[in-house]
């Protein structure tokens, strides 16, 4: 289901879905491939900042895996609520964040020594990225159609913004202070300001537009 790209681009990280593994394929020679087993329908992937660890959500073994990108073996798996699916870390990679679909909530699970709290969203959540401060984080709720803010510091949901039908990807625009939506039924992006927390606008796309992890890419302008 995901795909995560080491920080020197040279290893591909694939999440088998059906298969249940992680495939770590060579960039500069596809054909060159390690891969391992891991729990049932992996989700949600991202790589560590240093690259020397791989974090993957487990959807129907309701677990995160930590796993080793030198050996590929599987360092630690860290319960979370029912069917993790999105993921995202703290931008200091102390802290990562499970949205758990059939569980209506949001895990944080604390690398440093395993805990971990649980904090209630809206209805199926999907996705979730972290203010580049630490200080919120942002859930997309597909069956709610709106945002759910966490405030971190508070460790509770704060407020929901109306957006488009079913969102689904979520990412974070700090240049521009500005969140980015898509709604897959509305064929949209919809706006949010990271500073209000307030619905913008929204962006016609085309056809059920959907994005799983991040989706925003940076240009020289």
């Amino acid at each position: 289901m995901g795909i995560a790209l080491s920080p020197d681009s040279r290893t591909l990280y694939v999440a088998d879905w059906n298969d249940n593994r992680i495939l770590a394929i060579n960039t500069a020679n596809t054909a060159e491939r390690r891969e391992v087993s891991i729990g049932k329908a992996p989700a949600g992937i991202m790589i560590s900042p240093d690259g020397s660890k791989l974090l993957v959500a487990n959807r129907d073994s309701n677990d995160l895996a930590i796993i080793d990108t030198t050996s590929l073996k599987v360092l630690q798996r860290i319960a979370t609520g029912a069917h993790p699916f999105g993921i995202a870390a703290s931008a200091d990679s102390k802290k990562v964040f499970s949205v758990n679909v059939y569980a209506n909530s949001l895990s944080i699970l604390d690398l440093s020594n395993g805990s971990s709290q649980t904090i209630a969203v809206g209805e199926h959540p999907y996705c979730v990225i972290v203010s580049p401060d630490n200080r919120y984080a942002y859930v997309t709720n597909t069956q709610a159609d709106s945002v759910s803010v966490i405030d971190l510091e508070l460790g509770k949901e704060i407020s929901k913004i109306h957006v488009g039908g079913f969102p689904e990807g979520i990412n974070y625009d700090a240049k521009r202070q500005k969140i980015y939506v898509a709604n897959w039924f509305d064929n949209s992006v919809s706006v949010i300001d990271a500073s209000s927390h307030k619905h913008l606008k929204d962006i016609p796309t085309g056809k059920q537009s959907r994005a799983f992890g991040q989706f925003i890419l940076k240009t020289s302008h």
